[in-house]
């Protein structure tokens, strides 16, 4: 292990400006939501005390170059069924806020837009103003928004969208619809976003969406969910019980999993390594931090596990924790005076 990721692994002030990590997981709280977070605070409670000073200071204690944030969001709170008019207006503050962000941090922030999901309509007005008048550097998608789920036809135009657009989605999970029957009374981060990631992804190659888009860049958070795991299952299965499943998806499931990318955040040991990389090359494993829904303390202890992973050599290092990033955002490449 090097100085420097010594460092930066220990929490000591860490030279960013070339070498520092990229961070695509991690959420930016918008101030009407800050001031109003509802039944879930007690679960979201690092939220209530994020700002952007906070974030630089942890970017930097870190090794944290830059952070390309998402907005934070339950589905019951944002899904835009219940109060569209509300869902379009939280979505464009975000946004808006994203971009200033950006402005006045250019190297030290980037911004997946959000979209007031399911409403096509809404999603793609938002999709134009977002990536065309603010370029911000791609789109979150939920992994279902009041239990429509990504892959379902309804969807199709946005994806169409995406996909002429060439944009880099990362997917999130969320609460699955049913929750209340099967998280047993725990923490839905427990277990239930995990496998929501894996219900929703395995939905976008078999209903035939991630064949008719190719040029989505999507990114999995968590590993990839149960996905790595379970990919074998899923692909032999769907071949013997899943009707068309080989006409929607004829590369074989496990192909188009290999085309994903996969994030790391909560997911650095060992085991978890282990089952991406029986599935994805490391061209296409991606650092994240998923805070502040983790504490700072956990970063640190999460991001030295992954300097101190067996699995991966010193080059698999940096590409994960920037290179990798870098090919999905060029503009993060250019260096700024603004940089800090």
């Amino acid at each position: 292990m090097t100085e420097e990721r010594t460092h930066a692994a220990l929490g000591h002030p860490a030279q960013v400006a070339a070498s520092g990590r990229i961070d695509v997981h991690t959420h930016l709280v918008p101030p009407e939501w800050q001031a109003n977070p509802g039944a879930s605070a007690p679960l979201l409670r690092g939220f209530t005390a994020w700002s952007v000073p906070a974030a630089l200071e942890m970017m930097d204690r870190q090794g944290i170059a830059t952070a390309v944030l998402s907005m934070a969001f339950w589905s019951g709170m944002f899904a835009g069924a219940d109060d569209l008019p509300a869902a379009r207006r939280l979505a464009r503050s975000s946004n808006e806020m994203a971009a200033e962000m950006i402005r006045s941090y250019p190297d030290r922030f980037g911004c997946f837009a959000c979209l007031p999901m399911p409403d096509v309509d809404s999603a793609l007005a938002e999709i134009d103003y977002a990536l065309g008048t603010l370029e911000l550097d791609g789109v979150i998608l939920l992994t279902n928004a009041n239990g429509v789920y990504l892959g379902d036809s309804r969807l199709d135009p946005v994806f169409d969208e995406l996909n002429r657009r060439g944009t880099v989605v990362f997917l999130h999970p969320t609460l699955p619809a049913c929750v209340e029957c099967t998280s047993l009374g725990y923490a839905p981060p427990l277990i239930e976003f995990v496998f929501d990631t894996t219900r929703a992804v395995t939905h976008l190659v078999l209903s035939g969406t991630l064949e008719r888009c190719p040029d989505l860049r999507l990114i999995v958070p968590h590993a990839g969910g149960t996905i790595p795991y379970l990919a074998e299952r899923i692909e032999l299965v769907a071949s013997r019980f899943v009707p068309g499943a080989a006409e929607r998806a004829p590369a074989g499931v496990k192909a188009y999993f290999r085309r994903l990318y996969y994030e790391l955040a909560i997911s650095t040991s060992p085991h978890a390594v282990a089952s991406v990389l029986q599935l994805a090359d490391p061209e296409r494993i991606l650092f994240g931090t998923d805070f502040p829904a983790l504490f700072e303390e956990d970063v640190q202890r999460l991001t030295q596990a992954l300097d101190d992973n067996p699995l991966l050599q010193p080059r698999d290092l940096e590409m994960i924790q920037r290179e990798n990033a870098l090919r999905l955002f060029p503009r993060l490449r250019r260096p700024s005076p603004a940089a800090r």
